[in-house]
């Protein structure tokens, strides 16, 4: 009987929320619960629209953010179980995105632009340190342009380029010291 009050409350509580909502007050929110009644999920609306939605798991942490702003997704974030954020993802123009997703210590791992889904643009990966690993270029989901991957220090390892997904061009070696070690040629991913 206690579980059925419980659930009758919220669900009136869910009602006025969106009650207000639909009222197109300057600021109105709903929230949902777990079965457990921790919080589930909330979404705060301002002038009538969707400004910002929150999901947490069934402890209560926060799982998801997103950003709104005229019906439409400005960013959105992922967090792990101890509360630091995992990835973040936030739009550009032309329907692109750029998501970065970070380590365990809040340092950048991985940041690239995207659309539909494909990598589209730089992709970056980093050392522990925050310096870049490697950046290569895509165009669509395919390699296409230059690449270059880095020391730890930041001084240039290896030069490249791809030309529709296969190594094309000069391919640059180098010492830590920014020496160059070696130099090869390939065409359409053929040593030449």
């Amino acid at each position: 009987m206690l579980l059925m009050k419980k659930l009758l409350f919220r669900a009136l509580i869910l009602s006025l929320s969106l009650t207000i909502v639909l009222t197109g007050t300057a600021w109105a929110g709903a929230k949902g619960f777990h079965p457990n009644g921790n919080l589930k999920w909330e979404y705060e609306y301002q002038d009538g629209e969707l400004s910002e939605a929150k999901w947490y798991d069934e402890q209560g942490r926060l799982k998801t953010r997103a950003l709104y702003a005229g019906g439409q997704t400005t960013a959105t974030a992922g967090y792990r179980a101890d509360g630091t954020m995992e990835w973040q993802t936030r739009q550009l123009d032309k329907g692109h995105q750029e998501t970065t997703r970070y380590d365990e210590k809040g340092q950048p791992a991985v940041r690239y632009t995207g659309i539909d889904g494909q990598p589209d643009g730089e992709y970056t990966t980093f050392h522990p340190n925050g310096e870049p690993k490697q950046t290569v270029n895509y165009q669509m989901g395919i390699l296409e342009g230059p690449a270059r991957t880095f020391f730890p220090s930041g001084q240039v390892e290896h030069e490249f380029a791809y030309r529709a997904g296969e190594v094309d061009g000069p391919y640059r070696t180098y010492s830590a010291d920014g020496k160059l070690l070696t130099e090869y040629t390939f065409k359409a991913g053929k040593l030449q």
